[in-house]
């Protein structure tokens, strides 16, 4: 289903090399965007620097080496990661292409690998839209967020926080791209088995079962596409960000210190307005397993046990999309619960409450600490040393005739500048 019947090999060259371009600017993002608090100036900053990019030295992968050679005229040596985040970003492109948009003149809709029975179909639904430009065009949207959870990923590694900057601006391009085109999303806002529905109906007066609707997906789901799509990308953010602040408050009340950041739970919430409720909450199943190895690590080899969480959702999400065909039927079997989900996901939350209590009494009882102390390490630098000569003597010539010496005295002392300014130097 490739495109005006390209051939899917020179399709996946091409991606490769425009993952790898592109990885170039997401190692600029990488670099800028942590350093502006505001959206807008931490994309301006990303503007200036896109400037001066027509340069040999910022070719994907070999200008990072061209820029550690001996004859090199840059004015700094790029780093190893800039060459794997390029080589992964292209990687990457490549792969979900593979996975998402299936290859051959006769491929349908069917072979992708994002499609199970509640899949979009354009020919089913009122839409301009044919099914390969609906496969592709949904590619293209899918690569927006990971651009942005590569971004927010590698700035999490290094500097433990998640810029807006990272996530706003996907997050826009979520809500608003699953609204214009209204089939990007993977299955519907809701569905349900309808014999779970019948069965809770037994239990509620006669007068009430008129409400207990048993149609497997609702009828305005094909009748309003665009509407369906914005409720989607809604639905999923309000889910995303909601399940990470739960786990957020939990976490602070049971351990009183941050179980998660505030950045993560933007993360989610882009992450929600892309792939819908369903396939967010399974990968906020699936990242503390990602997690899981690096944090046993971690107790043993350093001394912090704080991890940031944002990379294993990134992961998480991008596992998703490549899995899906496996991932989904264990989830399908969970929706069609239906009206027992919300029930289900605050007993989740009641048990997950419960463990961290459960925790916090064994370590009681075992005398370890319950809560982590932060401990000040005082440390005596430079300026501190200037400060406190100063202090000693402000001016050694204070009431006497001014003395020459060794200027580098008063430097140590930090009054330098004051006597060069006393003589009018």
């Amino acid at each position: 289903m490739t495109p005006f019947g390209i051939d899917p090999n020179i399709i996946l060259f091409l991606l490769f090399l425009l993952g790898a371009g592109l990885g170039r600017v997401i190692n600029i993002c990488i670099e800028e965007i942590p350093r502006e608090e505001r959206v807008g100036a931490a994309w301006k900053r990303v503007g200036r620097r896109m400037r001066h990019l027509w340069s040999r030295y910022h070719i994907p992968i070999i200008g990072v080496y061209l820029t550690r050679s001996r004859k090199s005229t840059f004015s700094y040596q790029r780093s190893h990661r800039e060459a794997f985040v390029e080589l992964l970003n292209g990687v990457i492109f490549v792969l979900l292409y593979c996975a998402e948009v299936p290859f051959g003149d006769q491929a349908t809709l069917q072979a992708s690998g994002l499609y199970s029975s509640y899949a979009p179909d354009p020919l089913v639904v009122d839409s301009w839209m044919t099914p390969v430009m609906l496969l592709n065009l949904r590619y293209l949207f899918h690569l927006v967020l990971i651009e942005s959870l590569m971004i927010a990923t590698f700035i999490d590694f290094d500097l433990k926080i998640i810029p807006d900057g990272a996530t706003m601006p996907a997050l826009w391009i979520g809500l608003i791209g699953s609204f214009l085109f209204g089939l990007f999303y993977l299955v519907p806002v809701w569905f349900q088995e309808p014999s779970v529905v019948r069965l809770m109906a037994v239990y509620f007066p006669k007068q009430y079962s008129e409400y207990f609707v048993v149609e497997k997906v609702p009828e305005w789901v094909a009748q309003y596409p665009h509407l369906h799509g914005l409720t989607v990308s809604l639905v999923g953010m309000i889910v995303g960000g909601g399940v990470v602040w739960a786990v957020r408050i939990i976490g602070y009340w049971t351990l009183r210190q941050e179980a998660m950041g505030f950045g993560d739970v933007i993360l989610m919430a882009v992450i929600g307005s892309f792939l819908g409720w369903q396939a967010t909450v399974t990968v906020f199943v699936i990242s503390p397993l990602c997690a899981l190895g690096v944090v046993a690590v971690s107790i043993f080899f350093r001394q912090t046990r704080e991890i940031p969480f944002g990379p294993y959702l990134s992961l998480g999400a991008l596992l998703v999309l490549l899995g899906w065909p496996e991932i989904w039927p264990f989830t399908e079997r969970i929706c069609h619960l239906g009206p027992l989900l919300p029930i289900l996901a605050i007993v989740m939350l009641v048990l997950l409450a419960a463990c961290l209590l459960t925790t916090q009494l064994m370590k009681k009882l075992l005398g370890i600490p319950m809560h982590s102390e932060t401990i000040w390490i005082e440390e005596w630098t430079s300026a501190d040393q200037l400060s406190y000569q100063e202090g000693e003597n402000a001016d050694e010539t204070q009431g006497r005739w001014d003395l020459s010496g060794w200027s580098g005295t008063r430097a140590g002392r930090g009054t330098q500048n004051y006597h060069q300014w006393k003589k009018g130097h």
